[in-house]
This record gives structure tokens, C-alpha cells and sequence, in this order.
């Protein structure tokens, strides 16, 4: 039991289990400075309980691709959001990464495309991956080269319009997809993280084989194997093949 001096000749006694109540209340007014929502927050799971969806409609893909082949945009930003798009729901991986893709990441030094993309520290899990670019995403990413004037193997693969020296960033990516599904009339809760969702959504949807979904699970680097299926091993042919044969 604890005694409080009051006034100079007051003291009283608090009882261990009010004390404690006490001490629990004075934690709960207590606080600090607000964070920043930063954009990983707002599209995990802990925002709210209704996270981004992928694009569960293959004709609203389309739609999305034809808006930004035809729309009118300054200079070529609308030919390199469809570039981004096509990257991105074919790869798979966080926009974290995408926009700090560098020419040299996916062209090699006499204009070829390269295989591969390669990953060599995602953001977020630290993990490496390779992943193919499959036909449609080369066919996406030549339609965007032909519009630039020239451009260097170091410079950033989506810079911004008005400053080459800096990338895209991913609210701004975020920003531009909220846009169009807007003046597509397309109701969804749409994100940077909706296209690498929006493959494996197709896949495991429209494939009545289990083994695919230990691909998706395989291909999403996932490092929770309760999530699909426990990990099996896969050659990268396979998973070339794989990446090649769901191209969107």
C-alpha cells in the first residue's frame, strides 16, 4: 500500500489493485506525435479490413490498357502508364520496386531486351528474384522505348514527366490508377498492389490444378507456406514457362 502526502496534514493510503487501475488509465491518455500513413500502411491489410483488390475482370484489363493506348496525355506519360501496367501485373512484384527499375534492368547495352528482370533486394522481404519478361510485358515496354528520344542505360525505367532525376513514386503510380478506373466507371478499391495481385487471382481462379497455386505461392516469394500450399521446388524454365503461358 503506497502513501500520498496531500497537504501538510493530509496522507492517505491507495490500495495495490487501485493503483494499478490508476497507472492503467494515465497509459491510455498518454501519446506521442502522430506517424505518417505511409502508402505501404495504406495498402496492407492493417488500413482496414478491405485491402485493394486485384482486377477480377479480364475485360476491365483491356479497358485499362485501351485507355491508356488512346487517351491524349501530356508527352508520353500515358504510353508509360501502360508500360508500367503491363510490367507490373506480368511481374508481380511490389511498385516499391518497379519504379526504381533502371534502363539497364531490362534492356541490354545494343537495345535487346534482357530474358529476365532481376530483383536483387526486394523492399520489403530482402528476397532476390528473377522473374521473366514475357512476351506481352516486351511488347508493352518496345511501344514505351519508341516514344522517348533517347534515353541512357542508368536512367531511371519511369521517371517523372518534369524531372528525369527522379523516379515515379508510388503514391503518384497509386494516384494515376485510382484516376483511370475513375473515368472508366469501374468500382473498385484499386492500388499500386491490385496488379500484383490481379495474376495469381486469375490463376488460381480459372486453374483447377492444385500445382499452380504452389507456383503463384512460389512466384509471390510468399514466405508463409499455410498461405497456399507447403513450397516445392521449381526450376526457373518452369517458372519461365509458367510466367509466359498467364501473360496478360
Amino acid at each position: 500500500m503506497t502513501k500520498y502526502q496531500v497537504d501538510g496534514s493530509c496522507v492517505i493510503e491507495i490500495a495495490p489493485w487501485l493503483e494499478k487501475a490508476l497507472e492503467k488509465q494515465k497509459n491510455k491518455t498518454m501519446s506521442v506525435a502522430a506517424p505518417i500513413v505511409d502508402q505501404e500502411y495504406i495498402e496492407s491489410d492493417h488500413w482496414n479490413k478491405t485491402p485493394v483488390e486485384p482486377i477480377r475482370s479480364l475485360d476491365d484489363i483491356e479497358r485499362i490498357k485501351q485507355y491508356f493506348l488512346t487517351t491524349k496525355g501530356h508527352g508520353n506519360t500515358r504510353i508509360r502508364n501502360y508500360a508500367y501496367f503491363v510490367l507490373s501485373l506480368n511481374v508481380a512484384r511490389r511498385c516499391g520496386d518497379i519504379v526504381e527499375l533502371r534502363v539497364r534492368d531490362v534492356l541490354n547495352a545494343d537495345g535487346t531486351f534482357k530474358t529476365h528482370v532481376i530483383f536483387d533486394h526486394e523492399q520489403k522481404t530482402g528476397k532476390r528474384s528473377m522473374i521473366l519478361l514475357n512476351s506481352k510485358t516486351v511488347e508493352a515496354l518496345k511501344l514505351y522505348f519508341d516514344t522517348l528520344k533517347e534515353y541512357r542505360m542508368s536512367d531511371w525505367l519511369f521517371p517523372k514527366l518534369n524531372n528525369h532525376d527522379e523516379h515515379m513514386s508510388v503514391d503518384g503510380m497509386r494516384r494515376m490508377l485510382q484516376r483511370t478506373v475513375e473515368a472508366l466507371g469501374i468500382d473498385m478499391r484499386i492500388g499500386t498492389h491490385s496488379l500484383r495481385k490481379t495474376m495469381p487471382y486469375h490463376i488460381i481462379t480459372n486453374s483447377t490444378n492444385t500445382e499452380d497455386e504452389v507456383m503463384v505461392s512460389q512466384l509471390l516469394k510468399h514466405s508463409n507456406v499455410k498461405t497456399t500450399y507447403h513450397y516445392i521446388g521449381r526450376s526457373q524454365s518452369e517458372m519461365d514457362d509458367f510466367v509466359e503461358a498467364n501473360a496478360l
